[in-house]
């Protein structure tokens, strides 16, 4: 089969690699507009803290996410994932309380340890280097002539039904099915921000053996590096940095590790995360075009759902799995205005 994905996020990147991997002929065109994976943290968590559940078929994902990086570890040669505990700070008696009923139930949950009282401990979770895989990929398919630095033309979609592509497959994102005739799913942009701080010198810092979480968290990098994040805003769309939120984040984290030494912050990101009204993936054929396909609205938990997804995707276009229900894109449908 001869393939067409655009946009070579972290949807693009996973849809090609499994292409790839059945042995299809797959190109990837991209745009070079900022993308959310290319300034994601790449957290991944198997649980949701709010009301202390286990995340969505998080075993499955789980299960399929390892084996996914584990495998694109070994064709890049590098270093992708990342596995280390979460630790969620208990807000009060009442959290706290909740958070050891729960250890009892779920696999993922370990009440606090004596060293840590006020921590509730997650095991499964950890990050992914995006921004390094997708730099990958990318060098991958230009040495294999197999990606083009531009956007979607209308000649893409005419070479689509003279048969010259047997398949396209969408991973644009928030800017999918804005422009052009393509039938509009309700993918809604959820806007972060997130900073790489460097320690300066003595003082607290935050924890280097794991994942931080305190309403907002901190991934240990390294070096004395951590990235903290995040903020969350809805339909707002500016990818300029804001010196307040930048403020905020680092106000949450002297708030949250008290004596800190100084820290410089030394990138500051903003990415537009795609989310679908319902919180689920679109995947599957494009509604009503023949041939095109999607994969899109992996969210704020794209590093942990979307192998799987890409995947089953794949198998759809192969003809060897069928669609499911809470995935299907047409139930995204709705008018321009």
């Amino acid at each position: 089969m001869r393939i067409l994905v655009i946009g070579q996020g972290l949807a693009g990147t996973l849809a090609s690699h499994f292409g790839l991997r059945k042995g299809w002929d797959v190109h990837v065109i991209d745009a070079g507009l900022p993308s959310a994976s290319s300034v994601a943290a790449g957290m991944f968590n198997p649980m949701s803290f709010r009301r202390v559940i286990e995340a969505w078929e998080a075993e499955a994902h789980l299960q399929v996410m390892r084996q996914t990086f584990l495998e694109l570890e070994s064709i890049t040669g590098s270093k992708l994932l990342f596995e280390m505990p979460i630790h969620k700070r208990l807000a009060n008696s009442d959290y706290a309380a909740l958070w050891k009923d729960k250890s009892t139930q779920l696999p993922w949950l370990g009440a606090p340890a004596a060293h840590w009282p006020t921590e509730g401990i997650v095991e499964g979770g950890g990050w992914v280097n995006l921004p390094l895989l997708l730099n990958l990929w990318r060098d991958r398919l230009k040495a294999e002539q197999r990606f083009e630095l531009r956007g979607f033309q209308d000649q893409d979609a005419e070479n689509l039904k003279r048969g010259q592509w047997d398949a396209i497959v969408d991973c644009r994102g928030t800017s999918a099915g804005i422009d052009g005739p393509l039938p509009c799913l309700d993918i809604r942009p959820y806007r972060g921000e997130l900073l790489t701080i460097q320690h300066q010198n003595d003082g607290a810092t935050p924890p280097q053996s794991h994942i931080l979480n305190f309403g907002k968290w901190t991934i240990p990098l390294g070096g004395g590096q951590w990235r903290l994040g995040a903020s969350y805003e809805w339909n707002q769309t500016d990818l300029e940095p804001s010196a307040e939120t930048q403020q905020y984040l680092i106000d949450a984290l002297h708030a949250a590790v008290p004596n800190m030494g100084a820290m410089t912050v030394t990138e500051h990101q903003v990415g537009l995360r795609p989310v679908s009204r319902d919180r689920r993936p679109a995947v599957g054929p494009y509604p009503g075009i023949p041939g095109w396909y999607v994969l899109n609205g992996l969210g704020t938990r794209g590093v942990l759902i979307g192998p799987r997804w890409a995947r089953h995707l794949v198998d759809i276009i192969d003809g060897n799995a069928t669609l499911t229900p809470e995935t299907k894109p047409d139930r995204l449908l709705f008018s321009k205005p």
